[in-house]
């Protein structure tokens, strides 16, 4: 592809989008709706390389990126757009970014059934039908009624990259300077790498170390893969923290990314780079001596000494902890929760009264300008006028946002029996909130003694945190034993800061104490979220999955030549589940490399869903604690109180049988797998001992101040 060729073609596309951005924009102005859209960047690209032949289009793509800056020497501008629209304008690197990003993304095509059986109900219909109702998430009924219409077909763009002008493609596009904000990172990754090959990404991750010590990186390439936990180990230079810092604001979760498992010796040398970042924030000599020599001054993401200032000290703080920012609910998802669940309390039926109260009300103490809002959705569009009424005599600038006053609490024995979903076991005695400092220093001093009288002390945790908080962190912590179950308030002013301290790394640290969870990973990252420097929550001993173990179990299961008679006899209810069967039985057909049937392949606005290969072990897993309890022990948790208002005190009768039933249940399905594991001639402990230990590096700045 010649270089008179490439910039012609440049040059066409930079006048084809100058005029069509006019027209779109212009459209704009005139369509009586607010909510125009953007630019399709998709169709634009369809307009400018459909017309050219396949086997060009490759090597035109890094033709007319490199070729970007003799056109905008040329024509004396770097940004190229429609005149009185200022959000139209991009510049030219930007725009080629855009075009070939979405060129390059798999195309739907929606391909209609030959054969729709519209009136014929299929089995689940039936069984719906006789139970008087749809049945199931409106999300699964669309999917089902739109399965049989049809099919989408996931069609792959024309050129296919190869390895060789992928590279090209990546070391051109890693120059662009994008907004710190842009997304666009995450798109270009998969397309360059759709396939995610480790022997891909090792050359990626090579290349962009090397273009970053050359100084030819954007801040928001180098940002991106500085978070991304498989490339970031190709920085082997401490130092790229302070160029990232000269070049965009660096935030703190992209430094412990950077950091983690690391070498002590590289962490330290973290620490020395930010020492250096603090001193160049002091005066602007400082900032002038430090700025790494491989920027250069005329780099266009580099930032002037003000915005260095703002960036060090922010970063600083939030590696120390010191979370500035507001605790209270995001607006946007403020509005959305109340939608949503008020759909769920009105018309799904599936919250009560307390649930949707709880939560109108932690959202107005937080956010007391959303008043008027809360009061028309009532009105509008459920046409609960009492509620309405109601909530409009409130006074949300006199409401605590934790401390409810709902008469519509059910005060039902959290201990008592339902026939719908799974119960206690009858020697559980009580279910006891620890609240006080005396109360959990009993509770430390019982698991202590049960550690001393006992071989092996089995434990259910779990955790529960309020999502309409921001940050998040965990506000209970649910601890089961066969006969009590202990929640421990984890933002109790009655207990110190010690004592939890203490009581978390005596429960977490101690090998005798087994702690079975189910996904416990996010669990533990919002305990460290409440008690970063607690370091046992980093590296905690003997914390299970019984997800995992329950996987083992159906993979040996299988396994057995008299399978569906095993199952009949002891997992009676997996009989005939359609997953299950699955397992041992995986398929090996191969599907045709240029087009694959998918529901839901792409995302709403055009990028790509991760692809990930899951096994149907893992997507066994990822139907959730629910279904493996009825799968498993014959009935369902009650997830109502999953979106609850957890940081509410006191919690309600129904939260506290939650919460408790959802560390309980880890004990009972461990004991399910521990019984069949024995019925087959296996020890359970040989299953758990093949679970890795969880291992997480602590915060930088936890080791050593600066």
């Amino acid at each position: 592809m010649s270089s008179t060729n490439a910039l012609n073609v440049l040059h066409n596309t930079v006048k084809n989008y100058e005029k069509d951005v006019l027209q779109f924009y212009m459209a704009n102005e005139r369509a009586t709706s607010k909510f125009t859209g953007r630019f399709d960047f998709k169709q634009f690209a369809k307009k400018m390389f459909d017309p050219i032949e396949t086997e060009v289009l490759g090597p035109l793509y890094v033709g007319m990126l490199g070729e970007c800056h003799t056109w905008m020497h040329s024509h004396q501008k770097s940004r190229v757009g429609a005149n009185g629209f200022p959000h139209s304008f991009v510049s030219v690197p930007e725009l080629l970014l855009n075009m070939i990003l979405a060129y390059q993304l798999p195309q739907q095509r929606f391909v209609p059934n030959d054969n729709p059986k519209k009136d014929e109900p299929g089995p689940s219909d039936r069984s719906r039908q006789e139970d008087g109702g749809e049945g199931g998430s409106r999300k699964k009924r669309r999917n089902s009624q739109a399965a049989k219409r049809g099919k989408n077909v996931t069609i792959n763009p024309r050129v296919t990259l190869s390895d060789e002008l992928s590279v090209k493609l990546l070391e051109e596009m890693l120059k662009i300077p994008l907004a710190a904000e842009s997304k666009l990172w995450k798109t270009a990754k998969y397309v360059l790498c759709p396939s995610n090959s480790p022997h891909q990404m090792e050359v990626f991750g090579e290349i962009i170390a090397q273009n970053t010590e050359a100084g030819l990186i954007s801040f928001n390439a180098l940002n991106y893969f500085m978070h991304d936990q498989v490339i970031t180990q190709h920085f082997k230079n401490p130092a790229t923290i302070l160029h990232a810092l000269y070049l965009g604001p660096l935030n703190a979760q992209t430094v412990e990314v950077f950091a983690a498992n690391r070498s002590a010796e590289f962490r330290r040398s973290c620490r020395d780079v930010l020492r250096v970042a603090v001193r160049a924030s002091k005066d602007p000599m400082s900032f002038q001596h430090s700025a790494p020599s491989n920027i250069d001054k005329q780099h266009p993401d580099r930032v002037k000494y003000r915005d260095f200032i703002e960036t060090v000290k922010q970063l600083v703080k939030d590696l120390n902890g010191e979370y500035q920012g507001s605790s209270g609910i995001h607006v946007g998802w403020a509005c959305a929760a109340i939608k949503k669940f008020g759909q769920k309390r009105y018309v799904d039926k599936t919250w009560r009264d307390e649930n949707y109260y709880d939560l109108l009300w932690t959202v107005l103490a937080q956010r007391p300008h959303l008043k008027k809002f809360v009061v028309d959705v009532l009105e509008k569009n459920y046409g609960d006028y009492e509620a309405a009424k109601f909530w409009r005599r409130m006074q949300p600038y006199q409401m605590n946002p934790t401390v409810i006053f709902n008469q519509n609490v059910i005060t039902d024995d959290p201990l008592q029996p339902t026939e719908e979903f799974l119960n206690f076991s009858p020697q559980v005695q009580k279910i006891f909130m620890v609240s006080t400092e005396k109360e959990i220093r009993d509770l430390h001093q019982l698991l202590e003694y049960k550690v001393s009288r006992e071989e092996v002390v089995y434990v259910g945790v779990d955790a529960e945190w309020s999502a309409y908080v921001s940050p998040s962190k965990a506000t209970i912590l649910q601890m089961a034993f066969y006969d009590l179950v202990y929640i421990l308030d984890l933002e109790s002013h009655q207990i110190s800061p010690e004592s939890y301290h203490l009581f978390l790394s005596y429960l977490f640290d101690t090998k005798e104490v087994v702690k079975i969870g189910f996904q416990f990973g996010e669990d533990l990252h919002q305990l460290r979220a409440g008690f970063r420097n607690c370091a046992t929550l980093y590296r905690p001993n003997n914390v299970l999955c019984v997800g995992k173990l329950i996987m083992d179990l159906v993979e040996e299961v299988s396994k057995l030549n008299h399978a569906e008679e095993f199952k009949r006899d002891h997992l009676p209810f997996l009989i005939d589940d359609p997953t299950v069967m699955a397992i041992g039985k995986e398929d090996d057909t191969k599907s045709d490399p240029n087009e694959s049937i998918s529901n839901e392949s792409v995302g709403d606005l055009g990028e790509p869903k991760p692809m990930k290969e899951e096994s149907v072990k893992q997507q066994l897993m990822n139907k959730g604690l629910s279904y493996l309890c009825e799968k498993f022990l014959g009935k369902p948790l009650d997830k109502t109180e999953q979106c609850s208002v957890w940081d509410r005190r006191p919690l309600r009768n129904l939260q506290l049988r939650y919460a408790a039933m959802d560390a309980y249940c880890m004990l009972m399905l461990y004991d399910k797998c521990s019984e069949v594991f024995s019925k087959m001639g296996f020890e359970v402990k040989e299953f758990l001992d093949k679970q890795s230990p969880i291992r997480i590096s602590l915060p930088l700045l936890s080791e050593e101040k600066l």
